[in-house]
């Protein structure tokens, strides 16, 4: 099992990396809408079919209660991380400038990358049997569809992930107003889940509102490492959560590692190289490494001798 989440973890890892890397190559494939709108529309029917319509047929079937603490906050999107795939995608969809897609995406990348990598083990307990040392379920059921007690939950997250992280390195630099907003998007969902768990009477599964989230449930883990009380764990929670996400806004136009360079630019300009090279003394061309002996016989082959 120690390798089914290490692989996922780093699939994870990969994918935000490899965006960084490529986003300037792409600006073509992330400024077309048509792009936007099959990604958010794949995604969108692909979480209203694994995510919502899978989990309550099941409850229907069973008659489970309406007050069920779990059924009343999936179907409402209380739980953040849902909240984001879901929105994120159809923001996608209905906004060409993607606007309303940058004020989620650093939410949505944040959720993703916290939840995989510090909770994909524990779900996949789920469904491994450690008496025979084997999956209940297949791995690659449980990746792309889940298993009966959270479905789609590796694959809900990566969604967050992968578009979170695409949005931030192809929109316009984020100001001050963006950061703005952002502040006013979780002011808005917070006091929206606040209204709705005062109104079930909800006790988990609340985005963190809950103490209970804090002591036994999704978010536990945090009080265990930092060793505090669920209400130290939550101010410890929100506080490194707004700073993170705080810190994708602030440093979003400088997400792309590198800058876009063309090598048939550099091979046009390689007269520069060649005079570069043959501009240096003697003795330290001879003492140079085996780059710049490539260098040498790449673009100066076919020029000059140095003297």
């Amino acid at each position: 099992m120690m390798g089914a989440i290490v692989g996922l973890d780093l699939v994870t890892i990969f994918t935000v990396i490899l965006f960084l890397l490529i986003a300037p190559y792409i600006k073509k494939v992330t400024n077309s809408y048509i792009f936007w709108f099959i990604l958010g529309l794949t995604s969108l029917i692909y979480l209203l079919i694994f995510r919502l319509y899978d989990q309550f047929k099941d409850y229907w079937s069973a008659s489970r209660p309406i007050n069920d603490d779990i059924i009343v906050s999936r179907g409402l999107l209380l739980d953040i991380c849902p909240f984001c795939a879901f929105v994120i995608s159809i923001a996608v969809i209905i906004d060409p400038t993607r606007k309303i897609a940058k004020i989620i995406a650093p939410f949505a990348l944040f959720g993703g990358l916290i939840t995989i990598l510090g909770g994909i083990g524990d779900e996949m307990n789920n469904i491994w049997n450690p008496e025979t040392n084997s999956w209940v379920e297949s791995i690659w059921h449980y990746i792309f569809i889940g298993d009966s007690i959270n479905p789609m939950y590796f694959m809900m997250h990566y969604i967050n992930v992968f578009i979170g992280i695409l949005v931030l390195v192809s929109v316009p630099k984020m100001r001050w107003a963006d950061w703005i907003y952002c502040n006013l998007f979780a002011g808005f969902y917070y006091s929206y889940v606040a209204i709705c768990m005062i109104s079930f009477h909800l006790q988990q599964n609340v985005s963190g509102l809950s103490l209970y989230d804090w002591s036994e449930g999704e978010y536990a883990s945090v009080a265990q490492i930092f060793h505090t009380t669920p209400v130290g764990a939550a101010a410890i929670g929100f506080s490194l959560s707004y700073l993170v996400i705080s810190g994708f806004i602030f440093s979003q136009n400088r997400l792309q590692l590198l800058k876009r360079y063309r090598w048939y630019d550099m091979w046009n300009k390689k007269q520069w190289w060649v005079e570069w090279y043959q501009s240096q003394p003697k003795e330290i061309n001879e003492s140079k490494s085996l780059l710049y002996k490539f260098y040498h016989f790449i673009f100066c082959r076919n020029s000059q001798k140095h003297p």
